[in-house]
């Protein structure tokens, strides 16, 4: 699945900066507990920073429904962590768009457990796939040159 997605963003007509940055936002905002907006999101956001929109809706899926449980079961466990938060939640079995309603229903302390964590790992994803994107053009360029 990570191979068809990179070769997808990788195919995407651009200057690799701007592919890279829409990637990297979108790998940051599926990362927030935001299931089923993040497209919206990370469209909206990419069109205001003039970044690749492909590449940044493509990022999103970084959470999807196979990782979703995963990744927000650990980004909720990271944000109660670190806030020192105990709010009782049960993460659901599965994600899907009901699943931003289920958070707010849960309360503040929960949604804010979900966005600390969502945040902290978004960040590293931000960094890291811009980084490993930028890398890759870099040695594609060179590839080319040859």
């Amino acid at each position: 699945m990570m191979r068809k997605t990179f070769k997808k963003i990788l195919s995407i007509n651009g200057e690799p900066k701007t592919i890279a940055r829409g990637f990297a936002l979108g790998s940051f905002i599926g990362m927030l507990p935001i299931p089923g907006f993040q497209m919206l999101v990370s469209l909206a956001i990419a069109a205001l920073i003039r970044v690749n929109k492909k590449a940044a809706c493509i990022g999103v899926f970084n959470t999807n429904v196979a990782t979703g449980a995963f990744v927000f079961a650990f980004n909720y466990w990271l944000g109660k962590s670190i806030l020192n938060l105990s709010p009782d939640f049960t993460m659901p079995e599965k994600i899907g768009f009901s699943f931003i309603f289920t958070v707010l229903e849960s309360g503040k302390d929960v949604f804010l457990c979900m966005l600390t964590g969502g945040v902290i790992t978004g960040l590293i994803a931000l960094f890291s796939v811009y980084y490993i994107t930028m890398y890759y053009f870099k040695f594609k360029q060179y590839e080319t040159d040859k």
